[in-house]
């Protein structure tokens, strides 16, 4: 399954041929076009896949896929049946790919396109813009250059705040968000080449729960493939950045300037103080607490609460910080 035709485009296919021209060491493979790019996890028989580690790599044995880029070490390795291709950077090369094949659908001209969907008691300032087939739900809010992009859609009741840009996004009900917040953009995501860095293309979305509230200046990049998902009733502060793939589960409280890198969980109910950041790759237990300018670089079991840098749990932290305080009085 290729990225939301919502919000991307999908161009002609690529035959197998073309797609291998530029990898290392392509084995045989059958003649076929492919279609799309997806995660392991979603592809089809026309998909093109990558993998660079080895969980993703162990995932490839039962996966279904047109054409696998993955390393030398892990292409020798691997005993299935699908058509695998190592090549020096499997990333760059999916990133390439990836771009002939998918374009984010662009916002064309301002005011409200005439496919757009507008519920009933929607109040639009003058200024907004809603892009086609968006979806405003009915009773909702849209303040001041506010931007909805192609596809967008959002529920009933929603408030949305001056400056506010939405794109690649499906938005529960009674959504608030506050002005300036720039809502499924895309991630920091890179591949290092021989030639420099390329930009990997961001084709996943950003899907939002009921009663959400997002504050001021606060950016929340859409998926890399896949979903960057924000859990019901969750309330989020002014200028935070949440990562692409990041997941946030229900009724979680996020102070202001909190910082999470890409594909870290938190499960419900996580509480976070103002200013502290989150490693990629990491999972926040259920009912945790982190403290204020924290730094997150290991998981954190559910119910426990962890400050300082790095970030360890709470009395632990307290402890050691007294002992180093008595020390420097010591020598004093």
């Amino acid at each position: 399954m290729g990225p939301d035709n919502r919000f991307f485009l999908t161009h002609d296919p690529i035959s197998v041929v073309d797609a291998m021209a530029g990898v290392v060491a392509p084995r045989d493979g059958a003649d076929g076009l492919l279609s799309c790019v997806s995660t392991i996890e979603n592809a089809t028989s026309d998909a093109i896949v990558y993998a660079e580690t080895k969980s993703t790599a162990a995932s490839l044995e039962t996966a279904i896929f047109g054409l696998c880029l993955t390393t030398t070490e892990f292409a020798a390795a691997y005993e299935g049946s699908g058509l695998i291709a190592s090549c020096e950077s499997p990333r760059a090369a999916f990133a390439e790919l990836a771009a002939r094949l998918h374009s984010l659908r662009v916002i064309e001209g301002d005011g409200v396109h005439l496919s757009a969907k507008i519920g009933a008691n929607v109040r639009l300032h003058s200024t907004v813009t809603v892009a086609e087939n968006a979806v405003i739900g009915e009773g909702a809010v849209l303040e001041p250059h506010a931007v909805i992009g192609p596809g967008v859609e959002i529920g009933a009741g929603a408030s949305i705040g001056a400056g506010t840009i939405i794109t690649c996004a499906l938005i529960g009900e009674g959504f608030v968000s506050k002005p300036g917040a720039k809502l499924g953009q895309a991630g920091f995501g890179f591949a290092p080449t021989p030639t420099g860095v390329i930009a990997v293309p961001q084709l996943g979305r950003l899907i939002i729960g009921d009663n959400v509230e997002i504050g001021a200046n606060t950016t929340v990049d859409r998926g890399t493939l896949g979903d960057t998902t924000i859990g019901a009733g969750t309330k989020i502060d002014n200028l935070v950045q949440i990562g692409h793939n990041v997941q946030i589960g229900r009724h979680c409280v996020i102070a202001a300037q909190v910082g999470f890198a890409g594909s870290t969980v938190l499960e419900d109910g996580v509480m976070i103080g103002g200013q502290a950041g989150l490693a990629d790759h990491l999972r926040v237990g259920a009912g945790a607490k982190i403290g204020a300018k924290a730094g997150v670089m290991s998981n954190i079991p559910a119910g426990e609460t962890w400050g300082g840098f790095p970030a360890r749990p709470m009395r632990r932290w307290l402890k050691e910080t007294a002992m180093i305080a008595r020390l420097g009085k010591k020598k004093s």
